[in-house]
């Protein structure tokens, strides 16, 4: 293996690997220690890190993607992993772009239907992250 694709091999399991950390970290510790310490205000802190957590995903997505595709990580030449990648990159911006605009402007009534439709988006999104890790590995 060359430089180049020892490097691009590097930033592909870099990326993927923030990026799971960054969801389960938030998922797990951050967002439910916010809810513990501040209660019910705590919906503000976390809708004012929602846009820069997804969009740091999102970031980091297109990262793995290009880096994948470029060297080829994993089976079909990189394709299955920036496949994966881009399912992630999919729902953080759709998350970003259209779920927090509706949670916005639903306000605290509609607060459950769009956590529950986030929950499921972040779960699916850890779940392709961990296995385009996985991928990038085979």
């Amino acid at each position: 293996m060359s430089f180049l694709e020892t490097a691009l091999t590097t930033v592909v399991d870099a990326a993927l690997g923030i990026w799971l950390g960054s969801i389960v970290f938030f998922s797990f510790v951050g967002a439910p220690t916010t809810f513990d310490v501040l209660g019910d205000d705590a919906g503000r802190v976390v809708n004012a890190i929602f846009p820069k957590y997804y969009s740091f995903g999102a970031a980091l997505g297109v990262v793995a993607v290009a880096a994948a595709l470029v060297v080829g990580v994993g089976p079909y030449g990189g394709g299955l992993l920036a496949a994966l990648a881009l399912v992630g990159v999919a729902l953080d911006l759709y998350a970003r772009q259209v779920l927090i605009p509706k949670m916005e402007a639903a306000g605290d009534d509609a607060f459950a239907q769009y956590h529950k439709q986030s929950v499921a988006l972040n779960g699916v999104t850890m779940l392709a992250v961990a296995v385009g890790l996985v991928v990038s590995n085979v």
